[in-house]
């Protein structure tokens, strides 16, 4: 896992400066405006930011990108660019790997901050991020895309000018990307100051104008701005109750199958979810359940409930174990979940039934089951091809005790005492 930041939004030149960011943390994404006269929405005002624009740019189109769902009526996390040195960083990262969106933020309160991160005049904040679906997508992928993906890319501003111009896009995973709530500071005492989050987790030196640049983060670098976003907030160990459980009677029960996709955590040799790296709670093992803590693709878990047709629920992953040179790279079926409960999360639904879990020498590779895997996340299976994969996952050692173990392994180096805070070193 890795990452980039890259600078994004209004900055001084634009019409009403930066956004706004106030004594409480809180601030607001200001999209720079369109260039191109193709694109005809959407207006500033369209994004409710008509109270801090000046009245002869409310009407004026902005260039969203990214789109953020949470201002937005779009349903998708989507980014694209055309422009060197952007392109060259996204051109690096891979699907799993994170996308962090930065922006210069004036200080907008007569008060003085709340927090000593806050700069009381302006300085560089990570405002949000995205956990890349798939691997960046070029200009050239982009019109080869199954109609399905494709459409996810509607509202981006570069697919909506009359003459699409990405260079390459990004389409963030839709239950591991956000617009934070309160950003992390990259700025020190004062705006053009980096602090620890450029000069010791970043690849950057911070010296000079660093703050309109792309900054390279490694695995340890990524986890250490995660950590610091979900410090107040960290799933590890939250367990949600069971509302309602409903047995489903297996006569009932076709036999066809789902593939169902989780991050694999890089630092184990077995089929676990990434705990350390992106505190993922699915395929949540422990209750030998999928969607048991939060609702990942509930689409698909909703559609796999109610289709009485669908009786296995395939696990798949991408192996991201460098030390496994024979399956780093090459996702595999790694096991399934046979439907035996409907489980009623309060505001989600899960499956839960028994499990089997294989290890990467006895998993499935994933080619061998779907003609096109590029663009999978989930796809129902007919019967031949689900009783050939459940013989095959039947013929390997179920390891799910093991499995379970490096869970629980997994969860106690889930957060470093050590956790860069937002104050440290600003």
């Amino acid at each position: 896992m890795k990452a980039v930041a890259l600078n994004i939004g209004a900055n001084s030149s634009s019409p009403g400066g930066r956004g706004p960011i106030h004594s409480d943390g809180s601030f607001r994404y200001i999209p720079i405006a369109e260039a191109d006269e193709s694109v005809s929405s959407p207006t500033y005002g369209d994004l409710g930011l008509d109270d801090i624009r000046p009245d002869e740019v409310r009407d004026t189109v902005t260039h969203f990108d990214p789109v953020f769902p949470e201002i937005s009526e779009s349903t998708e996390y989507t980014y694209g660019d055309r422009h060197p040195p952007k392109t060259t960083e996204i051109e690096r990262l891979e699907e799993g790997d994170l996308l962090f969106f930065y922006a210069t933020l004036d200080y907008a309160d007569d008060r003085a901050p709340e927090h000593e991160w806050i700069n009381d005049d302006w300085g560089a904040y990570i405002i949000g991020h995205f956990t890349l679906e798939y691997d960046p997508i070029t200009k050239e992928e982009y019109h080869t895309l199954p109609k399905e993906v494709k459409e996810r890319f509607a509202s981006n501003a570069h697919v909506r000018r009359d003459v699409f111009d990405a260079e390459y896009l990004v389409l963030g995973n839709r239950d591991d990307s956000q617009l934070y709530d309160i950003p992390i500071p990259l700025s020190g005492t004062t705006g053009t100051e980096a602090n620890q989050f450029v000069t010791r987790y970043s690849e950057d030196s911070g010296d000079g104008p660093w703050y309109r640049r792309p900054l390279r983060y490694d695995r340890e670098g990524t986890r250490s701005l995660l950590q610091v976003q979900r410090s107040t907030k960290s799933e590890l160990g939250q367990e949600p109750s069971v509302v309602d459980r409903t047995r489903i009677d297996p006569d009932t029960l076709g036999t066809r199958g789902q593939l169902q996709f989780f991050f694999h955590a890089p630092e184990s040799p077995l089929p676990v979810r990434d705990i350390v790296g992106k505190s993922k709670t699915e395929p949540h093992l422990e209750k030998r359940a999928e969607n048991y803590c939060n609702e990942c693709y509930q689409r698909n878990i909703s559609g796999f409930l109610t289709d009485s047709s669908r009786r296995y629920l395939f696990l798949f992953t991408k192996c991201r174990n460098e030390n496994l040179p024979d399956s780093h790279g090459t996702r595999y079926v790694v096991g399934y979940i046979e439907k035996e409960n409907r489980l009623n999360m309060g505001d989600h639904l899960a499956v839960q039934g028994p499990t089997r879990v294989v290890d990467f020498e006895d998993a499935v590779p994933l080619s061998e089951v779907v003609d096109s895997y590029q663009y999978v996340r989930s796809k129902v299976l007919d019967e031949s091809t689900t009783t050939d994969l459940v013989e095959r996952l039947d013929a390997g050692d179920n390891v799910l005790e093991a499995c379970l173990s490096e869970v629980e392994h997994l969860k106690e180096q889930g957060w470093n005492p050590n956790t860069p805070s937002r104050s440290d070193s600003c």
